[in-house]
């Protein structure tokens, strides 16, 4: 862990202003001075995707439609948000079987294919979540993980999505990246060109085999909104359990399933890996800690996969372990929220005028870190979070650490990560 994260709240306090390449940044420490900004977000708030600006040019410059929706933030990115909110953060409970058989392919070869050097861990991991995330997208596996049968091109995938956002944090720090058409700019483009016609291909595919399956598809009729008329589309049966199906049963146009897949599955696989990697190390470093969850695990499940939200509820000490391993050591160090209007934020009785397009960020490592509120907290102790802890620290200053926004890191608000429930499934499986 980088000491200026540990010592950051020691050098700042609650509230310090800093300029990243040329913008301006609010930062607070306080979870409930940020939900002010929060509350002040209009219809259309900005979100943390409109500042990563390769992602955002490459979309652009190749006329990815979905691609440009999601990292808008007007009327568009309201009709994208709606479209596929419901398939994500409402539907993620009919994706579990799928999530549970993929982890449980996972669990059969991991142990082999690392004693065998098969595979890195950190390899492993990231094929891991590859594998998950595919199966809530088409319904099943690739099974990635398993050497013997892992198809080249989905490797590819896995690798060129990592690159690509590697070379993201490169680019970012140094816009002459770009200016300048670096070589570290073309492999950006070459990475990102593999990772949408993968996606391309693999919807396709998809789309093309579950219409050529007549026992699979019907023709229902659709109400055109009223003007009088009704067309015919296709309808997947049982398309449910797969976010691909459910979205063509929605009607969204085949080429924008096509270029959604890639840049779905990047997203899912890199933060993805980027948590489990962490959880299994915090896990690998307290064994105590790791005997006790597989004690709940044995106890609760006796080896049943986890296929229902009810088996989830069930684990509390495996949801504190994932809690307390955000809390020690996060996804990202900061939130952030851009606004759209000045306010005024309140911060230990004291008032700062935050100007139009000031970046606002949470720093997620300092009251996290900080003695005054989590007793010895660069120790890993799930403990913390178990259901008699939150309930003793309420009314006290170290309630402050069960706030929402330091629950996970996927923001709140309307501009919340729209993939949020279909991750923490995987981690709960991991």
């Amino acid at each position: 862990m980088p000491e200026i994260y540990k010592n950051m709240y020691k050098e700042y306090g609650s509230v310090f202003a800093m300029s990243q390449l040329g913008a301006e940044s609010l930062v607070l420490s306080d979870p409930r001075a940020f939900d002010s900004v929060l509350r002040a977000e209009g219809k259309y708030p900005i979100g943390a995707a409109e500042s990563v600006d390769t992602f955002v040019n490459y979309y652009r410059e190749n006329n990815i439609t979905l691609g440009i929706k999601s990292t808008s933030h007007g009327p568009e990115w309201k009709e994208w948000r709606s479209q596929l909110n419901p398939e994500f953060s409402v539907a993620w409970k009919s994706y579990l079987p799928s999530i549970a058989k993929a982890a449980s392919q996972i669990s059969e070869v991991a142990m082999y294919e690392i004693n065998a050097e098969k595979v890195k861990f950190e390899d492993l991991i990231r094929h891991s979540a590859f594998d998950m995330f595919y199966s809530v997208m088409y319904g099943k596996s690739p099974q990635t993980t398993n050497s013997a049968i892992a198809k080249p091109e989905d490797i590819e995938f896995v690798q060129s999505a990592k690159t690509a956002f590697d070379l993201t944090g490169v680019m970012l720090t140094n816009p002459l990246e770009k200016v300048f058409q670096t070589d570290t700019f073309q492999q950006f483009n070459l990475k990102m060109d593999k990772v949408v016609e993968f996606g391309n291909e693999k919807a396709f595919d998809y789309l093309r085999q579950v219409r050529e399956d007549n026992g699979n598809v019907e023709m229902v009729t659709e109400d055109d909104g009223g003007k009088g008329s009704k067309c015919p589309v296709q309808a997947l049966k049982n398309g449910s359990n797969s976010l691909l199906g459910r979205l063509v049963n929605k009607n969204v146009p085949d080429d924008e399933l096509g270029t959604l897949t890639g840049p779905m599955l990047m997203a899912g696989v890199d933060t993805t890996a980027y948590v489990m990697s962490w959880l299994y190390l915090n896990l690998a470093s307290n064994p105590n800690v790791q005997t006790k969850l597989a004690n709940e695990l044995k106890s609760v499940l006796n080896g049943a996969d986890v296929t229902t939200a009810d088996q989830m509820n069930s684990l509390p000490y495996l949801k504190a372990c994932i809690r307390e391993s955000h809390r020690l050591t996060p996804n990202s160090v900061a939130n952030s929220k851009t606004l759209e209007r000045d306010l005024d934020i309140a911060v230990d009785n004291k008032t700062y005028r935050a100007k139009t397009g000031t970046r606002i960020q949470l720093n997620l490592c300092a009251i996290p870190w900080d003695e005054r509120y989590v007793d010895k907290p660069l120790e890993y102790r799930p403990e913390r979070f178990m259901p008699d802890a939150i309930e003793a620290r309420k009314g006290s200053p170290a309630e402050i650490i069960d706030h929402p926004w330091f629950n996970d890191g996927f923001g709140r608000g309307k501009r919340r990560c729209l993939g949020a429930n279909v991750a923490k499934a995987f981690w709960r499986r991991g």
